[in-house]
């Protein structure tokens, strides 16, 4: 039987500036056992990172072993595999040997990412996005059930806003 506490209504509209689209995305998620809500939160965001490709898939069983984001290839290898907060080091490295693009998205100035960039940056197909940690935790304080999110993503912010709230990211950098 699941907690029903755990289980989370989305119904995102996302612009996307970046990539010059417009969508909706409509799905049931569930926040795992093993997942803090920092990580649950995170992987939200790199959903909707990622949306605007309609073959992106946000990981529901918090698979160690398949991407928190990603998005398949015709052939069935990844094109696009997007790994949130703090993930193992030695196992992005192997990762990104077999995908075409690897993305990170962490909170800035963490000691993990302090530890983990100079590995990273040997691989030209892997990327860091940077985000503010005060924007996550604003998040996760008035997380809801039902989450109606408004996101705007262009190239220096990530903004979402709902019926009574409004979060911007004061920092959000790729690299």
């Amino acid at each position: 039987m699941s907690d029903k506490t755990r289980i989370f209504k989305a119904r995102f509209s996302i612009a996307d500036l970046r990539h010059q689209r417009n969508h909706k995305e409509i799905f049931t998620t569930a926040l795992t056992k093993n997942e803090t809500l920092e990580h649950f939160v995170l992987k939200l965001l790199g959903y909707c990172i990622l949306s605007y490709d309609s073959h992106a898939v946000l990981n529901k069983l918090a698979d160690k072993l398949q991407p928190d984001v990603g998005i398949l290839a015709l052939d069935e290898h990844y094109k696009t595999w997007l790994s949130v907060d703090k993930p193992d080091l030695d196992e992005l490295v192997k990762i990104a040997k077999q995908v075409d693009e690897l993305l990170i998205l962490t909170t800035g100035n963490s000691e993990w990412l302090t530890q983990s960039q100079s590995r990273l940056k040997l691989f030209d197909n892997s990327h860091i996005i940077e985000i503010d940690q005060q924007f996550i935790d604003d998040i996760q304080v008035d997380l809801t059930r039902s989450l109606n999110w408004d996101v705007t993503i262009d190239e220096s912010s990530l903004m979402i806003s709902d019926k009574i709230h409004c979060y911007e990211t004061k920092q959000f950098d790729w690299h």
